[in-house]
C-alpha cells in the first residue's frame, strides 16, 4: 500500500504562512510514498513568490513530483510570457517541466499542460497534445507490470457537474483512450480549488482544493491523502478546520477487469 500527499495551488503571494506550516507537519506525519504536487505554485510568477514556493518544497519530504501550472507563467508580461516562460521555474524549482519518479511498485510521470497562449480567450485553460502522450506511453510502459501507474498534471482530466463550465484540459477525449491503454491507475490535479473524485476511461482521477492560499472557492483550503495498491485507492479530502487538517469526504475505487470503478464514493465524513 503506497501513501501519496497530493497538494496543489499553493499560490505563494497569496498563501497563508500558519497553513503552509500545518501542511508541511501534516506531510510529514503521513510519512508518504510519494508527494505530489499539481501547479499554481504562485499566484503572479514573480521571483520572491518562486524562491518562497522552493523553500516551502524543500520542506517536503521526498519523493517528490511538481509540475507548473497556468499562473507559473508571467500573466501580464507578454516579452516574458512569450519569450521566456519558464526561466523563473528554471530558476528557483527545476531545470525540469516534466520529470517522472519511481518508486519500487510505482512510477510518477509529471506532464505540462499550462500554456503560453490558447484558441480561448481565457489562456488559463491548459492542453495536452500526442507528443505528450507518447512520453506518458513510454515510461508507463517500462515500468514493472504490477506498479501503480499515476499522471500528475495541472488541468481537469474530469469535471463534476458544479465544475462542467470550466472545460476539460485540451484534447483530453483524445488521449484518455491512449492514457488507458498505457494502463495509468490514477490522474492528479488541480486548478479547480475543489477537492473531487471520480473515474474516466477505467482511471481513477483525483482534483485537490488549494491548499495554503486565500484564493478559496467555496471549499476550505485542502489536500488530497490517498492510499493506493494494485486493487483498491482511497482518496481522503483533507481539509482545514481551523485548528487542523482532518477527513471531510472520502472516495473509494476498487480494480475489475473493466478498470477502477467506483466504490463507495462522495462520502461526507463529520
Amino acid at each position: 500500500m503506497m501513501r501519496i500527499a497530493h497538494i496543489s495551488d499553493l499560490h505563494f503571494g497569496t498563501h497563508l504562512p500558519r497553513l503552509a506550516e500545518a501542511l508541511s507537519t501534516e506531510i510529514h506525519r503521513m510519512d508518504p510514498t510519494l508527494v505530489a504536487l499539481s501547479g499554481d505554485l504562485t499566484q503572479h510568477a514573480r521571483a520572491r513568490e518562486f524562491a518562497a514556493a522552493a523553500e516551502f518544497i524543500r520542506m517536503l519530504p521526498e519523493p517528490l513530483l511538481v509540475v507548473p501550472g497556468n499562473h507559473d507563467l508571467p500573466g501580464w508580461r507578454p516579452w516574458r510570457r512569450f519569450i521566456h516562460p519558464w526561466r523563473a521555474w528554471r530558476r528557483h524549482i527545476s531545470e525540469e517541466l516534466e520529470s517522472s519518479v519511481s518508486g519500487e511498485d510505482f512510477i510518477a510521470i509529471g506532464v505540462k499542460t499550462a500554456r503560453r497562449w490558447g484558441l480561448h480567450l481565457d489562456w488559463s485553460r491548459g492542453r495536452i497534445n500526442l507528443n505528450q502522450l507518447g512520453r506518458v506511453v513510454r515510461l508507463a510502459s517500462a515500468a514493472k507490470p504490477d506498479a501503480m501507474r499515476i499522471l500528475v498534471a495541472h488541468h481537469p482530466f474530469l469535471l463534476s457537474d458544479a465544475m462542467r463550465r470550466r472545460g476539460l484540459v485540451g484534447r483530453a477525449q483524445d488521449v484518455l483512450g491512449g492514457l488507458r491503454s498505457a494502463r495509468i491507475d490514477l490522474i492528479l490535479g488541480g486548478h479547480l480549488h475543489q477537492s473531487d473524485a471520480g473515474t474516466t476511461h477505467g482511471i481513477v482521477v483525483a482534483q485537490a482544493g488549494t491548499a495554503i492560499s486565500r484564493r478559496r472557492k467555496g471549499e476550505p483550503n485542502a489536500f488530497n491523502r490517498i492510499e493506493a495498491s494494485r486493487q483498491r485507492i482511497r482518496i481522503d479530502a483533507m481539509r482545514w478546520d481551523g485548528t487542523r487538517f482532518s477527513v471531510a469526504q472520502r472516495w473509494e475505487f476498487e480494480r475489475t477487469t473493466m478498470g477502477w470503478t467506483p466504490g463507495r464514493s462522495g462520502s461526507s465524513l463529520p
